[in-house]
């Protein structure tokens, strides 16, 4: 097992990786990796579809409300104010998601976004200064059971075998 270096990162990888642990860049794969898919950009958001659809179904709530009469405790009028009520707050979420399909998300979010990848960047590379560091001193410790043993062993073999009498 050989170290080389990642072509993509640069790091020490072993050559029987099959990716780098790094960057997840494939070392020792033979197909080469998979091409990132070309995207078309996002068409704009129609906003004035929303307020359209919005705006006719308040229009048919407040016409049911009025068919109702003066009357407050009217079933058209209650009829009506549930549209009103319960028609806007899906319109409102589906434009939300419709903004969100269509890439135009809050900059709030887009920062949240990015601060959480760093901050899983920083996380991921203090577990593998971690790991490196824990690895070094494991290696140092066999090293130096090994010499000792190596030691011991050369200790022994210069003493004179123990005489039978």
């Amino acid at each position: 097992m050989a170290l080389i270096d990642c072509p993509e990162c640069g790091r020490e990888v072993s050559s029987s990786a099959s990716v780098c642990p790094a960057c997840a860049y494939p070392i020792g794969t033979a197909t080469p990796p998979v091409p990132l898919r070309v995207v078309a950009p996002p068409e704009k958001f129609a906003w004035w579809k929303t307020a359209a659809s919005m705006l006719g179904r308040v229009m048919l709530g407040a016409v049911i409300a009025g068919v109702g009469g003066d009357e407050e405790n009217s079933v058209m009028a209650v009829v009506g104010g549930l549209i009103i009520a319960g028609s806007a707050i899906p319109t409102w979420y589906r434009a939300r998601i419709d903004r969100l399909k269509h890439g135009q998300s809050t900059p709030a979010a887009e920062v949240r976004i990015t601060d959480r990848i760093a901050e899983f960047m920083r996380q991921q590379q203090a577990q593998m200064d971690r790991l490196e560091q824990m690895y070094s001193e494991q290696m140092a410790d066999l090293e130096e059971r090994v010499d000792f043993a190596e030691r011991l062993l050369t200790k022994q073999s210069a003493q004179p075998p123990p005489s039978r009498e």
